[in-house]
């Protein structure tokens, strides 16, 4: 896959916890842009997959996060998202 926008959201649990590592993971990528304060937007050639695992080195297990690909006729939408959807969700690599 070429360079293409990610977007990407997280739910940190733990509060008052240093989450400094993960952050400077989020401004390595040579675009990025802090759209909300849990919401990233990317530019990078990695796929979705390669991102999430490796935000969770740098997250808790209790913490979720989400990483989509944006390009030509995709679309995505989420509201209130509960891990009742978690089993329709797809990695793009599968």
């Amino acid at each position: 896959m070429g360079y293409s926008t990610k977007f990407i959201s997280y739910d940190l649990k733990a509060p008052h916890k240093n989450y400094e590592k993960l952050y400077k993971y989020l401004r390595s990528f040579s675009e990025y842009h802090k759209i909300q304060e849990s919401f990233w937007m990317v530019n990078s050639n990695k796929e979705p997959k390669e991102i999430s695992d490796e935000l969770n080195e740098y997250t808790d297990t209790n913490d979720s996060i989400f990483v989509s690909s944006y390009g030509n006729n995709s679309s995505s939408a989420w509201d209130n998202v509960a891990e009742k959807i978690k089993p329709d969700l797809t990695h793009e690599s599968e």
